[in-house]
């Protein structure tokens, strides 16, 4: 297994963005929690290892939502009924993932009120950030709603006596006091402005060390995020592993040299991140897309592209990712690419991602069976859509394939049916 030399920073903030797209229009909400819970560990003179620790934690806060409906809740609602569900869903996530594990219970905790959460037997650093979180979160909850309804840019003095409204029930009063400290300036509601936010996170990443991070670590992370894309939909409920099991087994078959395989492996978990900014009801609709639902789901390959592309090292696993749509008649999405345009590893994850996605349950249609799942693989390669050689070679190894990119449905029916 290799070793990656990359920048810990450019892939947490990547990835935080991929969780940000979940908002649709809205699509800044962790790093505003991110910037506003640094900003006051900076004003009550925290040490920077607290304050890095606050950076990451803001950015991947919700990595346990994935549906759009859910975010609206959050961002809607000042407690909804659900909240605890997706933070226990991002603790599970985090804990799976070594190179997160320090932000497991600041994640499960940071949706719970203040008269519960000072009573439980928690380090004390805990307890401050998932609280702290909270706080900053509903502040960021409360400004969406209020530029939704088109008011204006208010500072301090209005969010603040809000906040100052649920002390103690559900914020800590110390935090209450430090967050209307921290606020008390202009500048901060400025920073948070889009292009403002952009600026202050580039420079945090471009100023992170690179470190050297072991293939299965980054295997987790990779298996952390398509999880999370997985879960956006009942309908594409672990579609990504399933690709990544076809892949992985078309690679060995291959016997591709262990660079490309990881390369492959990596990039079949990740091919659909950008799917998270395609509202839930386009991914759930039963019939055909109009022009502008087509568009919107075409889009999601050149998002993952603007995602991965952010992490250097990651160059081929983001050019390979985002051509998983490009077919080799020119015809595909979203550059048009032919031929030899396509690399092989490329082609590799479309045929693993068309099989998988036909043998999976879908809105407009039930799984197919393996015979005719090859038929349609069949008109695809002579229609020139997929490569000849990889389906021939997939076509060899068709049993196992099935049971690779079925195993994950036939797991998820017999969940929903305990239900």
């Amino acid at each position: 297994m290799g070793s990656y030399n990359l920048c810990l920073r450019e892939v947490i903030l990547a990835l935080s963005s991929a969780l940000d797209y979940v908002g649709i229009e809205d699509i800044s909400h962790g790093k505003r929690v991110a910037f506003m819970a640094a900003e006051c560990g900076r004003c009550a003179g925290w040490p920077q290892h607290e304050i890095e620790h606050l950076l990451v934690l803001g950015l991947l806060h919700d990595c346990g939502v994935s549906s759009s409906h859910v975010h609206q809740h959050l961002v809607e609602e000042w407690d909804w009924e659900g909240s605890l569900e997706h933070a226990n869903r991002g603790a599970e996530l985090l804990a799976a993932t070594r190179l997160l594990q320090p932000y497991v219970e600041e994640v499960r905790y940071h949706h719970m009120h203040w008269q519960q959460l000072r009573d439980m037997e928690l380090p004390e650093p805990t307890r401050r950030h998932a609280n702290l979180i909270y706080l900053v979160d509903r502040v960021d909850a409360l400004r969406a709603q209020h530029q939704r309804a088109g008011g204006s840019l208010v500072g301090a003095g209005h969010w603040g006596a809000l906040i100052s409204r649920h002390s103690e029930i559900e914020f800590d009063p110390a935090l209450c006091q430090l967050f209307i400290r921290t606020s008390g300036n202009e500048a901060f509601w400025m920073q948070q402005d889009e292009e403002a936010l952009d600026d202050y996170f580039s420079s945090w990443a471009h100023y992170g060390e690179s470190m050297a991070v072991e293939y299965e670590s980054l295997l987790e992370l990779a298996f952390m995020f398509a999880n999370i894309v997985d879960s956006k939909s009942e309908f594409t409920y672990r579609h990504s592993l399933g690709v990544k099991a076809v892949a992985a087994l078309l690679a060995d078959a291959l016997h591709l040299p262990p660079s490309e395989r990881e390369a492959v492996v990596l990039a079949a978990l990740l091919h659909d991140l950008g799917k998270l900014r395609v509202e839930d009801a386009v991914l759930e609709k039963p019939g055909p897309f109009d022009a502008q639902e087509r568009l919107l789901m075409h889009r999601h390959c050149f998002d993952t592209w603007q995602l991965l592309k952010r992490i250097s090292g990651f160059e081929e696993i983001a050019r390979i990712a985002a051509m998983h749509h490009e077919t080799l008649d020119g015809q595909g999405y979203p550059r048009g690419l032919s031929g030899a345009e396509v690399p092989r590893t490329a082609r590799l994850i479309a045929v693993a991602d068309v099989f998988q996605a036909l043998v999976q349950n879908r809105p407009y249609r039930q799984p197919m069976p393996l015979p005719q799942a090859i038929e349609v693989m069949a008109q695809l390669v002579a229609r020139g859509k997929l490569d000849p050689e990889l389906v021939g070679l997939l076509f060899l190894h068709a049993e196992e394939a099935y049971q690779l990119a079925r195993q994950h449905e036939v797991v998820h029916r017999e969940s929903a049916d305990k239900k």
